[in-house]
């Protein structure tokens, strides 16, 4: 009987520790709800285009990676105007990476033919920068950054659709999850068993490139 009650405490102290770790999880059920709790969006293409930024993905392209079909942020290559070069930024609200932090999310490129490309890295800290190019129509990509403990302190973590409108289409982020090391499975300390134990959470637009 104590070993339940044991493995019980146990249990809920390492999922309390998890929830309190997570610091941003986001799903994109409302990218343009996103401004309203902090999000940045840059658009700097040149020239601009018909697309503001990132926006609501759509369903006619692909699904979201989970959640409902359009529950994922997008780009496009209308982000910039014919001919122009693509600059849009998706910027987290800032959290707390004084400890060091895990970050997970998921990309996906559309469209047979075109290039689009993708950097992403930490916004306000000294870290390297990753440019990546999303492989066309080959699903959902998982994709893991880990930052040490920085003495900055706060940090934000960037997203840029980069590229040139003649070689982009269109681009999907989801399931974004930030959060502290702790939340990666660490086990809580003794004083933190102990004190649970005596108490016993826009457009959606994709073109087609003609085969030659």
């Amino acid at each position: 009987m104590m070993k339940k009650a044991f493995a019980a405490v146990v249990l809920a102290a390492m999922t309390m520790s998890a929830q309190a770790g997570v610091l941003i999880n986001e799903g994109f059920d409302n990218v343009a709800g996103l401004a309203a709790s902090g999000w940045t969006f840059t658009n700097s293409s040149n020239p601009a285009g018909v697309t503001t930024g990132w926006y609501q993905g759509s369903g006619s392209v692909f699904g979201a990676q989970s959640g409902d079909i359009t529950s994922f942020a997008a780009a496009n290559y209308n982000n910039a105007a014919p001919g122009g070069t693509i600059n849009s930024w998706l910027i987290t609200p800032e959290f707390d990476a004084s400890g060091g932090v895990d970050i997970s999310f998921y990309l996906r490129a559309a469209g047979e033919g075109y290039a689009d490309q993708v950097s992403y890295g930490f916004y306000g800290v000294s870290a390297t920068t990753t440019t990546i190019n999303p492989v066309p129509d080959s699903g959902w990509t998982l994709y893991n950054v880990h930052l040490d403990a920085n003495t900055l302190g706060t940090a934000r973590f960037a997203f840029q659709y980069g590229g040139t409108y003649d070689s982009a289409n269109y681009v999907g982020l989801d399931s974004l999850t930030i959060s502290t090391q702790d939340a990666a499975g660490d086990v809580p300390e003794p004083a933190s068993l102990a004190l649970l134990a005596g108490g016993l959470l826009g457009l959606g637009a994709m073109r087609r490139r003609a085969r030659r």
